[in-house]
């Protein structure tokens, strides 16, 4: 049955309940054209016949309506197909919708199907879209929650609070704001676009951007071409990021980092796996890293740079002149030094590019670091990456609060929980930090004189030795390396030997670890306590050489025998003990004043 109603300009078409399926298409001016199943209440509302009121529907509506029309229906029982007008205002549809070509907006209450939205300039759901959607060519879409995927192509500005799958968008122009995705997202945006995401629990794509701002991202992070800062809280896996002109901060890397042609400041609170970097270091640049495993830094060809690094492993590359071996504190000068960069590896560093490194003297161990500025750098590290975490807590605090404000604005219902459990995990992180930077404190000072200067003086019995703490850890490192292949007890010996020196630390404990540390280890790296002194030993007062050189050892034993409450003497036999000393020293590994030190130590054969 058809009905034709004559309107006046700009008019508004109210509809009650539809138990169907609704089409709306454009018709002749100032007419509705309505066709349905039975017949409808009509009646017009005002007397200039600006607005016409349709009463319920039992079955399928069809309207033609003027273009300048604007369409509200409270109820929507089927699929909903509406083009050619210009605003549609929905407040409940239970199955699909679809608009195209409505020319100021749509606005939706819920939906319970899909939403498929074309050439549209605004579109606001202010409830929930329980199955998919795909929106292309909108300049502003403002919707609070997407249960499914959501596709968005050609927008201008996005305003998201939840996704519950994955986001895509092929082409932002202005910026995107979300607060949660539940899948993976993508992004392509331009040099003006800025990027705002609370949560990624899959992995994230983002491609061009102007700023670019992450709480967290559970899986994999790959980040391109970006004309300014970015910020990220916490990446679950690896983080591939490339051409970025700002400053880049990280808070949390799980897995491995790649991070190629940064070209300015960076800093980055853990990579827990290892980490490749190749960046410009500008003048006036300060770069922070902390990494777990391997760092392998790709250096300017003519590098203007300082670089400082606390290495767990060995320290090779162009221009080093040789393989350092096991180092602990290490400073190189690249040109002028202009730049910072401030590492912590856990394991091997690797430098490549860049011209000679200048350094006071030409051996290497001019370029260690005293025990001061160490301590005041581990101090300074602990508290950017503490104040790194607070930024970007207050940050995604006050990225939530608008983002929730702009959805209230629009009529949206989301109450941002995924900020606060984007903040209560930066704050998580931020504890972590300190006791991370903590731990790196604590595990270096077990093996560096507190205090003191750098050179170490031993005295035993009638005799003097004096050497830098690093000879001390290469005489271990060498004693490893020989039990390794095949020199029985030379580790014992000389643990032993330094016991009797008075070294008693705890060598052993970090000597005998596992070159590569396991998830758990990389975690948490706690300190332990000094060895008490051998039994049977008699506290002396410190020599006078002792403290002049600032650092008080523990106090010189005498030679003990092995005995079953010391597990480090009774591990090997004291001849075998000797005859390993006697095999390091001819095979190299030990020079002969090491050996004649540590051979005495051990007592008379």
């Amino acid at each position: 049955m058809r009905q034709t109603v004559s309107v006046g300009p700009l008019p508004r078409i109210t509809v009650g309940r539809i138990s169907g399926d609704l089409v709306v298409r454009p018709g002749e001016l100032q007419r509705v054209l309505i066709e349905s199943d039975h017949a409808l209440e009509t009646r017009l509302a005002r007397e200039d016949e600006e607005s016409l009121v349709i009463g319920d529907c039992r079955g399928d509506l069809k309207l033609w309506l003027p273009a300048d029309a604007v369409l509200s229906v409270s109820r929507l029982a089927g699929d909903g197909n509406i083009q050619g007008i210009r605003r549609c205002e929905l407040e409940e549809a239970l199955q699909d919708l679809v608009a195209e070509r409505l020319t100021e907006a749509l606005v939706l209450g819920r939906l319970a199907g899909d939403l498929r939205v074309r050439a549209v300039p605004l579109v606001q759901v202010r409830g929930e879209i329980r199955g998919e959607g795909r929106v292309r060519e909108v300049e502003r879409l403002e919707v609070s929650t997407v249960v499914g995927d959501l596709v968005v192509e050609g927008g201008g500005t996005v305003l998201l609070g939840s996704v519950g799958g994955d986001l895509r968008l092929p082409a932002v122009a202005a910026s995107l704001r979300c607060g949660r995705v539940g899948g993976d997202a993508l992004v392509q945006g331009g040099g003006d676009t800025g990027v705002v995401l609370g949560q990624v629990k899959g992995d994230l794509e983002l491609l061009g951007a102007a700023q670019v701002y992450v709480g967290s991202v559970e899986g994999d992070a790959v980040l391109r071409d970006i004309n300014g800062g970015v910020e990220l809280g916490r990446v679950g896996g690896d983080l591939d990021c490339r051409e970025v002109a700002g400053q880049l901060r990280v808070s949390h890397v799980l897995a491995d980092a790649v991070l190629k042609r940064v070209h300015a400041s960076l800093e980055i609170g853990t990579v827990e796996g290892d980490l490749s970097l190749q960046a410009d270091f500008p003048p006036g640049s300060a770069t922070r890293l902390n990494v777990n495993g391997d760092a392998v830094l790709s250096l300017p060809a003519q590098a203007n740079l300082t670089l400082r690094a606390v290495v767990g492993g060995n320290v090779s590359g162009a221009d080093l002149g040789q393989e350092l071996g096991e180092t602990r504190l290490l400073s190189l000068v690249y040109g002028s030094g202009d730049a910072l960069v401030d590492l912590r590896v856990a394991q091997d560093l690797r430098l490549q590019g860049g011209d000679h490194p200048r350094t006071s003297e030409g051996t290497f161990y001019s370029r260690v670091w005293s025990w001061e500025d160490f301590e005041q750098e581990m101090k300074a590290f602990g508290r950017t990456m503490t104040t790194l975490g607070q930024e970007l807590a207050r940050e995604m605090t006050r990225l939530a609060q608008d983002l929730t404000r702009e959805l209230a604005e629009a009529g949206g219902e989301s109450s941002a929980r995924w900020s606060e459990e984007v903040l209560r995990m930066l704050e998580e992180q931020t504890r972590r930090a300190q006791e991370r930077a903590a731990a790196w404190e604590r595990r270096f000072a077990r093996f560096w004189p507190q205090g003191g200067g750098p050179r170490v003086r031993l005295r035993f019995q009638e005799r003097e030795w004096q050497m830098d703490p690093e000879r001390l850890y290469r005489m271990l490192d060498q004693a490893q390396r020989a039990a390794a292949e095949g020199v029985a007890g030379a580790m014992e010996a000389v643990e032993r030997a330094l016991r009797n020196l008075g070294l008693a630390s705890s060598t052993e404990e970090r000597w005998r670890a596992p070159r590569r540390p396991t998830a758990e280890s990389k975690e948490e790296m706690s300190a332990t306590q000094p060895a008490e002194p051998a039994s049977g030993t008699e506290p002396r007062k410190p020599t006078s050489s002792a403290e002049q050189s600032g650092w008080h050892p523990a106090e010189q034993p005498q030679p003990v025998a092995a005995s079953s409450s010391d597990p480090a003497a009774t591990a090997a036999e004291p001849e075998r003990e000797r005859e390993a000393i006697l095999r390091m020293i001819a095979e190299g590994r030990l020079s002969p004043e090491e050996g004649d030190m540590l051979l005495e130590a051990l007592g008379p054969e």
